[in-house]
C-alpha cells in the first residue's frame, strides 16, 4: 500500500488525516529517502544551540549499552521535524543511513508524509506508525514508537523522542512515554542553571550599578527580572515579567538579538522607545555566559540626555572630518562604515588598532559627525602620565588637595568635555584604580574632583582607543571586565596599513598636500617600493618617510633614491629606451601580479599607474 491509494477505509483515522495532508501538499509516495538535509553549517548551530541533544545523548549512549543486543534506533528531532541525534545498533543504524535518517534529515509532513515524527507534532501526544502506514515507500520496512518532549517552562512541545525498528521491535509504548519524561526532567534542570546563573549575574550587576535601569532577558526573549529603577519609565514594570520583550506593546526594541544569531557573546547596542513617556532611548544588550553556553541577555537602558549646544571652548574641538579619512580598500571602507553608524548614537566607542593606524583622526571625526559636534572634543592620553597626575588632569582638584595644587583648583578633563567627547588614548595604560572612577562617570554620569566632597553632575560621551587587544589585558587581569563591557559597545578594528597597501598612491599624494609639498610626485618605482614595505608604524610611518623623502629630493620627483634605507632603493635607471628596461618592466609587472594574485587593482596601485595603465602594458607585453 502506498499513499498515493485512496481505499483508506482501512487505516486509522490518525494515519488517514496524516495521508490526505501529505496528498494534498504534493508528497512523493515512491520516495526512496529523505528528501531534505541540513546543510553542515545549519546542523552544526543546532546541535550546538539544542539542550535537548547536551541531557539526551548520554541517556541515549547508557540506553544503547544496557539493549546492545537489540536491533533497534533511538532518536531525538525538534519541534521542526528535523533528526537532531541518534543512536543503536549498527545494523539498525546503516539501514537508517541509507534513507537518510541520520542528523539533519527531515522527517516534516510536507517532506516525507506520514511518520512517526509527523503524527506525534500534529497531535502533540505518544503515538506509533507500523510499516505500511508510513506515507513513502522508503519507510515501509520500518516501526516507530514516539512521544513529544515539552519545554519545561511553557510545556509547548518542542521534539520528538523515538524509538524505531526495521522489520520488527520490541518496545512497549510506556518505555517511550517513560523516557520522554526523563527527558523533560533533565531539561528542566538545565533550565534551572541558566536561570540561576542568569539571576546571578543580573542581581551582581545590580549591586554595582544599582541606578541602572537593567532587564535580565532569558534565552528565550522572556523578562525574568526587572530593576527598581524601571518604574521612572513604566507605570508597572512587574507586568512585564515573564513576557517576550519583543511582544511589550509599551516597549519597542530595536536590534535585539537571539542568542543563537550570535557568533561571539560581547554587547551590542540596542535602540528602546518607550510609549508611557514617549521617549527614544539607546541600551547596551550584554550577553551572559554560562558554563557551556550563553545563558540569557542583560539589557541596560540609557538615562536620557540632553546635548549642549553652544560653541566649544576654544582648543576644544574636532580639527577632521570623515572627509579628511583617505582610502578605497574595502577594510578601511568597512570600518568607516561602522564610525558613520556609532556617530548617530551617544554610546561609548572603542577604538582598535595598531599605533598609527589613525585611531585619533577617527575619533575626531566621529564627534565632528555626531549630535555632539557642538561640543568640546577633549583628549587625554592615559599612558603619558603618572597615576596622580593622570587623576589630576581626568578628574581635575580643588585647592589644597595636594602640595603644589593651583590656587582655586582646577576643573579636570572629564569636566572640561561636557556636553561633548572625551577622547581617551591608550586606555589600556590606564591604572587600576582610575579604571574603577572612570566606571563611575560611565554609570551614574558623575564626577567628583580630587580633595572635593559634592560630584559635579556631567553629560560625556566617551571615545576610547587601545593599541592592544583589551581582552586579553580583562584575561591578565590589567583591565577591569565590566570597564571593558562599558567601552565596547561598538568596538571597530582599524585595519594596519599592510593590509590596504592599494591605498598608499592615494594616501601618499594626501600627504604630500598636507605637508606643504604639493608640487612632488612620488615616481612608480618609489611607490613599488612604498607599496612592498611592511609599514610597521603605519600610516604615521608613512607621514614621516614622505617628509623626510620630500627634502631630501632634488627636484619635483621623489625617487627610490631619496628613500630611507630600509626601502632597499635602487639606483636610478638610464631615461634611454633599451630593451634591458623593457625587461625590467616586464619582470617588475610580472612578479607584481604574482604577488597581487592577479589582483590589477592592486597590481596598479603597487606599481604607482592606474589600471587602465596597467592593462595597456600587459596588453602591449602580452602578459596574461
Amino acid at each position: 500500500m502506498a499513499g498515493r491509494d485512496t481505499q483508506l477505509d482501512k487505516v486509522r483515522p490518525t494515519i488517514r488525516a496524516s495521508w490526505l495532508r501529505a496528498q494534498r501538499l504534493g508528497v512523493d509516495p515512491y520516495l526512496r529517502a529523505i528528501p531534505r538535509l541540513l546543510s553542515a553549517e545549519e546542523l552544526e548551530r543546532l546541535q550546538e544551540r539544542a539542550d535537548l541533544i547536551y541531557v539526551a545523548a548520554p541517556m541515549f549512549e547508557t540506553l544503547v549499552r544496557a539493549w546492545d543486543k537489540e536491533r533497534f534506533m533511538i532518536g531525538l528531532s525538534d519541534r521542526h521535524g528535523y533528526i537532531l541525534h541518534v543512536n543503536g545498533h549498527p545494523w539498525v543504524l546503516q539501514r537508517a543511513r541509507e534513507i537518510n535518517a541520520m542528523p539533519g534529515g527531515g522527517m516534516a509532513e510536507e517532506l516525507v508524509g506520514t511518520t512517526m515524527v509527523s503524527v506525534v507534532l500534529a497531535q502533540g501526544r505518544p503515538d506509533y506508525v507500523l510499516w505500511s502506514e508510513n506515507y513513502c515507500q522508503a519507510f515501509h520496512p520500518w516501526a516507530s514508537l514516539g512521544a513529544p518532549v515539552r519545554h519545561p517552562i511553557t510545556g509547548e512541545v518542542i521534539g520528538v523522542l523515538g524509538i524505531s525498528g526495521y522489520g520488527r521491535i520490541e518496545v512497549h509504548a510506556d518505555m517511550v512515554v517513560r523516557l520522554a519524561d526523563r527527558l523533560e526532567q533533565l531539561l528542566h534542570h538545565e533550565e534551572l542553571l541558566r536561570r540561576v546563573a542568569l539571576l546571578d549575574e543580573y542581581h551582581r550587576f545590580l549591586l554595582e550599578h544599582p541606578h541602572d535601569t537593567v532587564f535580565a532577558i532569558d534565552g528565550r526573549g522572556h523578562i525574568c527580572g526587572i530593576s527598581p529603577s524601571a518604574s521612572e519609565l513604566l507605570a508597572s514594570p512587574h507586568r512585564l515579567l515573564g513576557r517576550s520583550v519583543l511582544r511589550v506593546p509599551d516597549l519597542r526594541v530595536q536590534g535585539f538579538r537571539s542568542l543563537v544569531q550570535q557568533d561571539e557573546v560581547r554587547p551590542y547596542p540596542v535602540h528602546v522607545d518607550v510609549a508611557e513617556k514617549a521617549s527614544s532611548l539607546q541600551a547596551v544588550a550584554i550577553p551572559v555566559q554560562g558554563q557551556r553556553q550563553p545563558v540569557g541577555t542583560l539589557l541596560v537602558l540609557s538615562r536620557p540626555r540632553t546635548v549642549q549646544r553652544t560653541r566649544p571652548t576654544a582648543g576644544w574641538q574636532a580639527r577632521y572630518t570623515f572627509a579628511d579619512l583617505v582610502g578605497r580598500a574595502p577594510a578601511f571602507q568597512n570600518c568607516l562604515a561602522l564610525a558613520q553608524r556609532a556617530a548617530g548614537h551617544d554610546f561609548p566607542v572603542l577604538l582598535l588598532g595598531e599605533s598609527g593606524t589613525g585611531k585619533e583622526l577617527l575619533a575626531h571625526a566621529i564627534h565632528a559627525a555626531s549630535p555632539r559636534r557642538y561640543g568640546p572634543f577633549v583628549v587625554v592620553n592615559c599612558g603619558a602620565s603618572t597615576e596622580e597626575l593622570l587623576a589630576a588632569e581626568l578628574f581635575g582638584y580643588v585647592e589644597g588637595a595636594f602640595t603644589g595644587a593651583a590656587r582655586g583648583g582646577r576643573a579636570g578633563k572629564i569636566e572640561l568635555a561636557h556636553g561633548g567627547t572625551l577622547f581617551l588614548d591608550e586606555v589600556e595604560a590606564m591604572p587600576p584604580r582610575m579604571q574603577v572612577s572612570l566606571l563611575r562617570v560611565l554609570e551614574d554620569g558623575v564626577v567628583v574632583r580630587v580633595g572635593a566632597e559634592r560630584p559635579l553632575t556631567l553629560d560625556v560621551r566617551i571615545v576610547a582607543a587601545s593599541n592592544e587587544d583589551l581582552q586579553r589585558a580583562v584575561a591578565q587581569q590589567r583591565f577591569r571586565l565590566d570597564l571593558y563591557h562599558r567601552l565596547s559597545v561598538f568596538p571597530i578594528l582599524l585595519p594596519p596599513l599592510r593590509d590596504r597597501t592599494e591605498d598608499i598612491p592615494l594616501l601618499a599624494r594626501t600627504l604630500l598636500d598636507h605637508l606643504g609639498f604639493s608640487h612632488l610626485q612620488v615616481s612608480p618605482e618609489a611607490l613599488t617600493l612604498l607599496c612592498r614595505y611592511s609599514w610597521p608604524g603605519n600610516v604615521r610611518e608613512l607621514k614621516h618617510v614622505l617628509l623626510r623623502a620630500a627634502h631630501a629630493a632634488s627636484g619635483t620627483v621623489i625617487t627610490p633614491a631619496d628613500l630611507p634605507p630600509q626601502f632597499g632603493a635602487v639606483p636610478r635607471q638610464s631615461a634611454e629606451p633599451s630593451g634591458s628596461l623593457k625587461e625590467a618592466e616586464v619582470a617588475l609587472i610580472r612578479r607584481t601580479l604574482a604577488e597581487t594574485g592577479g589582483n590589477l587593482t592592486q597590481a596598479a596601485a603597487r606599481l604607482g599607474i592606474h589600471r587602465v595603465t596597467l592593462y595597456r602594458k600587459m596588453k602591449r607585453y602580452r602578459l596574461s
